[in-house]
């Protein structure tokens, strides 16, 4: 089945019309997007959905009620993600959830940025992935459980209890949201393909001490090499291992920019590194680059 016949199967033909002009609507680039910098490399959608499940502990589980039948059931539960994005879970065979799953495997699996990362939670980055869900083979299961217990260390408790077993969801289809407008439906064997960022787990650290400790030199790269020529201030939104987004401050209003590094990143080190060289090349650059010992 095409996604576009996943996403529009069963409307009329005006609903159909107005589905495909909302959803051209959500694929225009957010604000964020908005960058004078067009090539400025980014993590794909799929990229951005296997970062996110990868860092993932916990997601609201929607699986299909028994009673009263044919409702959307959801539920929170931790979970692990092995090596190719496939979601495990440790469920109670008592759960509700378990009991669903177990009558029809329709289910799917809500992932997001850990609240508080914005202040407004409708910027949080998100995926929901659907799938069938099934409890996972005795031959799988030592695999699962390491796995599991190596995302999960406190389920080791509860691990062996004889209620409990795993279950695992074959993703068919994504729905990733990033935010105000940027969205789209990734394929399932895209977001196999694809790699967690690398930077993920470090990205926080990076952000406070680049915005603490070295704004100067940010405000520099706003000015000099995003093209805000106007900006007062300006902060690291995010980073990933092609390059960085800012937030500056203009007397028209804010501006959200992107800037790539010059090549794929893997420690903090790098991004520092790569952000000294950036800093030299802003026009005015040198005496914020100087901030770095």
């Amino acid at each position: 089945m095409s996604l576009g016949r996943f996403v529009l199967k069963g409307l009329s033909p005006s609903r159909t019309k107005l589905a495909l002009r909302m959803s051209r609507d959500h694929r225009r680039p957010s604000p964020r997007d908005e960058s004078p910098v067009p090539d400025a490399r980014a993590p794909s959608h799929a990229e951005r959905c296997r970062t996110l499940a990868t860092q993932a502990t916990s997601a609201t589980l929607s699986t299909i009620a028994r009673d009263p039948n044919g409702f959307p059931y959801g539920s929170l539960v931790t979970l692990a993600v092995d090596d190719t994005g496939r979601p495990l879970l440790l469920l109670s065979e008592l759960a509700e959830h378990t009991c669903n799953l177990q009558a029809r495997p329709e289910a799917s699996l809500l992932l997001t940025e850990p609240v508080g990362t914005h202040d407004e939670p409708l910027a949080l980055g998100r995926v929901t992935i659907l799938g069938l869900c099934a409890k996972v083979s005795d031959a799988e299961r030592a695999d699962a459980r390491d796995t599991f217990l190596k995302h999960q260390p406190g389920a080791r408790y509860y691990v062996e209890f004889k209620d409990f077993g795993f279950y695992r969801l074959e993703p068919a289809a994504l729905r990733y949201i990033g935010g105000f407008g940027r969205m789209s439906w990734v394929g399932a064997e895209e977001y196999r393909a694809a790699e967690p960022d690398s930077l993920a787990a470090l990205a926080s650290g990076i952000l406070r001490h680049m915005n603490e400790d070295h704004a100067e030199a940010v405000l520099a790269c706003a000015i000099g090499l995003a093209g805000v020529a106007d900006a007062t201030s300006a902060s690291m939104t995010a980073v990933d291992r092609y390059g960085f987004e800012m937030a500056a401050v203009t007397p028209k209003g804010p501006r959200a920019v992107r800037l790539a590094f010059g090549a794929t990143i893997a420690t903090a080190d790098e991004v520092r590194g790569a952000i000294v060289e950036m800093a030299h090349r802003a026009p005015h650059g040198s005496r914020a680059s100087r901030q770095f010992p």
